[in-house]
């Protein structure tokens, strides 16, 4: 099972750079087991709000914080779970990495 603690991580705010434009807005990728997910993002500061959607099912994100490229959240419970995940910005896209899954996921802003 996921823990309920917050994720933790050390980077560096990257000077002069706008990380509102950057996070807001939804971001799409395929899981492993082949599921939808979609990452809903809202930046306020450095703290994420949002949701989580992995196919039929989601959940808000509880805590989620953002340093320089990279970020860190935990949602409420998806099929009976919390998710603690990882994710750094590579490029256009966000490579998100879930506790418990070996491969991270690629996910590309929607329109």
């Amino acid at each position: 099972p996921l823990s309920p603690r917050a994720p933790s991580f050390a980077l560096t705010l990257l000077a002069g750079e706008n990380t509102d434009t950057v996070w807001n807005g939804r971001w799409q990728g395929t899981t492993v087991s082949g599921n939808q997910l979609v990452l809903q993002l809202q930046l306020q500061g450095q703290r994420i709000t949002g949701r989580l959607m992995v196919g039929k099912q989601s959940a808000n994100i509880v805590y989620g914080k953002v340093v320089g490229d990279a970020f860190a959240l935990t949602t409420g419970p998806i099929d009976g779970h919390s998710v603690d995940a990882t994710g750094r910005r590579v490029g256009d896209s966000i490579e998100l990495t879930i506790e418990g899954v070996k491969k991270p996921l690629t996910l590309t802003r929607l329109k």
